[in-house]
């Protein structure tokens, strides 16, 4: 046999490979790597490129599913680079898909996103609409992980009409399975059942023995939520069945620990100890120490239930003990609060309330810590979801904001009931409440911003333009050997870089002060232009409304006392109280503007700043003509979460936070107001 004949045979058994191992990746990842690893094998021996990259691709996959992700990363950037030198679009696309799911994996989301919209894109170029719909689907699994619920139904529910178009069962299933989980997480369980029951269908049509046992363990958690226990107990068991068949420990210990709350559930105490215990051999043999933990804290619970049984309860002890050196090790607060609540009611049923009440208290303590790293994370995807679909910026941050603020006061409240801890839970979480505050401020710049920053942009493109003119006129000068005309030439670019560099310099210095005020500050007070910085945010916040609500405006009037010169503050802080003063100001004209006994030839909405040396302090004032304060609410104007603001347009932390960081220069923060004439704020600082 002629060696081209016995080279392209061998590329054949590769392709063959490499399309079965493609074939079997959803439903037996483990038969898919060993059939890539097969491919890979035979591709480099020949050096069949194309081969070899399809095998590396499948073999990254296989390890994704296995949450191997270090070793996927390694052969899907080797694979990366091989679709490249082909030029195969297709495969490029695949890849940057399993991209995305890696950076989910690692909670980089935003990462992920842009992966995700990478492969979406060059499928839509290619037409590939499996992957379209692949694709379509990953970015609703990254949004749903974002908390962003509105958004990751859109795409699910757009990678399910693709996919029920071209008949894919692979991204059917997903689809389905996820639009289930949503309606599962917002306890619509009616709803999750019919999509966790249409995926289930085509999952066992397809043979994916792992997606039907994630099913049956969906349906049933849907049973057990909804009180159905003798149907929960059917779909866990068949579920079971299936992880003990494919040898899937891991889901194994999950659906024991799940009929084991059911059992618990029935008072069937014997059985679902026997699941507990099982879940624990099992999670502890695989080496999941926070799900040997979570085992051993629901057999405690259960030891735990007979107060007369002493051997029953020293045993949920010693079970706690060990959990809580384990959740120590892993650094896991979620369990440790689970732990210690535990370790309190046990303690609190045998009468020795001293420790219940030190357990208690740690669990409040670690449960705020929780929570405070939930709103975090929470704020910080928002950001991530604003930068890659700027439409939901505004509504998203409120919105989270609104609800986090929410459910943060029903929690003081319930606590308040068993200790007295609500005050120091509120302390807590002041850094929180100041963030939030700081984001909206921030909404309210960045219109504004963006009109100041076009200015000297304007500049730069309108010099940039008349230089390269000017460079032209002046390579013409020099051809006819007319030097000192090609020098006044010269000079004149010179002249307009020097003006390009002062408006770049200008661009630079606004944005470096927007980056500035979204900064979390270090407390440290340095010299600042008091002057500057109030006509800054003036101008800003007046600009960013005038973006907003073109038919907004008002007279602005400032005296600032040129002989302040700098003073020391912490810049950030200061500037965030002229923010608020001037952004109410603002609300507070606009308001008096709306009233139908007011024409717009009797009344013009005037907003004063205004800065004045006096001794040994600074006064910054701001006033407005606009309706004035009440004065049944004018000695509650500075207390955290009150607001004469409708619901929903502020949340009466402005003012608060406001008073107590000029409280914190050591200075006061007054107020002047007269009912349907004015209000002025005045802010006095020592000096």
């Amino acid at each position: 046999m002629r060696k081209g004949n016995k080279l392209r045979l061998i590329e054949v058994k590769v392709d063959a490979l490499n399309s079965q191992a493609w074939l079997e990746r959803v439903s037996n990842s483990e038969k898919a790597l060993q059939l890539s690893k097969s491919a890979i094998t035979l591709s480099e021996k020949i050096d069949y490129k194309k081969g070899l990259a399809q095998g590396l691709r499948t073999l990254g996959f296989s390890y994704i599913r296995i949450s191997q992700h270090k070793e996927a990363l390694q052969f899907l950037k080797k694979s990366q680079s091989l679709f490249k030198e082909l030029n195969d679009i297709r495969g490029q696309s695949d890849v940057f898909e399993y991209f995305g799911i890696i950076e989910r994996s690692l909670g980089n989301y935003e990462k992920s996103l842009n992966h995700l919209f990478a492969s979406f894109e060059l499928r839509q170029q290619t037409g590939y609409r499996e992957g379209e719909a692949l694709s379509l689907y990953h970015l609703g699994v990254t949004y749903k992980y974002l908390g962003d619920y509105n958004q990751a139904l859109d795409y699910f529910i757009k990678s399910l009409s693709i996919s029920n178009e071209i008949n894919d069962w692979v991204s059917q299933s997903y689809s389905l399975n996820n639009i289930g989980l949503i309606y599962f997480e917002n306890e619509d369980y009616q709803r999750s059942l019919e999509y966790f029951n249409q995926s289930l269908a085509l999952r066992r049509n397809a043979g994916d023995k792992w997606g039907e046992a994630g099913c049956l363990d969906n349906i049933g958690s849907c049973y057990f939520r909804t009180a159905q226990l003798s149907a929960s107990i059917e779909f866990f068991s068949q579920g079971l069945e299936i992880v003990k068949m494919i040898n899937d420990s891991k889901g194994e210990g999950n659906i024991l620990i799940h009929l084991g709350n059911v059992y618990k559930q029935l008072s069937d105490f014997d059985r679902a100890l026997l699941h507990y215990r099982e879940c624990h051999s099992i999670r502890k043999k695989i080496g999941d120490k926070k799900g040997e933990a979570e085992a051993k804290v629901a057999m405690s619970e259960l030891l735990g239930e007979d107060k007369l049984d002493n051997t029953a309860i020293e045993k949920a002890i010693s079970l706690l003990k060990e959990s809580l050196k384990i959740g120590d090790e892993i650094k896991s607060n979620d369990l440790l609060a689970k732990i210690h609540y535990g370790l309190y009611s046990i303690n609190k049923k045998r009468g020795i309330f001293h420790e219940s009440l030190a357990h208690l208290e740690t669990y409040y303590q670690i449960e705020r810590e929780v929570h405070k790293s939930a709103l975090n994370q929470k704020i910080l995807n928002l950001e991530i979801s604003h930068r890659v679909d700027k439409t939901r910026q505004e509504a998203a941050i409120y919105q989270l904001r609104n609800i986090e603020l929410a459910g943060l006061n029903e929690e003081i409240k319930s606590k308040n009931n068993n200790l007295e801890l609500a005050l120091a839970e509120l302390k807590a979480t002041q850094t929180q409440l100041i963030q939030s505050e700081k984001m909206a401020s921030l909404g309210e710049l960045t219109a504004g911003i963006a009109h100041e920053i076009q200015n000297p942009l304007n500049f730069v493109n309108n010099f940039s333009e008349v230089s390269n003119e000017l460079i032209d006129e002046m390579n013409e000068e020099m051809e006819k050997g007319d030097i000192e005309e090609a020098k006044a030439l010269a000079q004149d670019v010179k002249q307009n870089l020097e003006k390009i560099l002062h408006h770049g310099q200008r661009a630079d210095a606004i944005v470096k002060g927007m980056l500035q005020h979204s900064r979390s500050t270090s407390g440290q007070k340095e010299p600042t232009d008091i002057n500057a910085l109030a006509d800054e945010y003036l101008r800003l916040a007046y600009h960013g409304l005038r973006a907003k609500d073109k038919s907004f405006n008002a007279t602005l009037k400032t005296d600032f006392d040129k002989s302040i010169g700098k003073i020391d503050i912490v810049p950030q802080d200061i500037g965030r109280v002229i923010l608020n003063l001037i952004t109410n100001a603002f609300y507070a004209v606009t308001e008096k503007s709306s009233f139908t006994n007011v024409s717009d030839e009797d009344y013009e909405p005037t907003v004063w700043v205004s800065t004045k040396k006096d001794k040994n302090q600074i006064t910054i004032s701001v006033k407005d003509n606009g309706n004035g304060v009440p004065q049944k609410v004018l000695d509650k104007i500075f207390q955290p979460f009150f607001t004469t603001k409708p619901t929903g347009q502020g949340t009466g932390l402005g003012l608060s936070l406001s008073y107590d960081i000029v409280k914190a220069h050591g200075g006061e923060l007054k107020v002047e107001t007269k009912e349907g004439e004015y209000s002025l704020f005045v802010i006095i600082l020592p000096h």
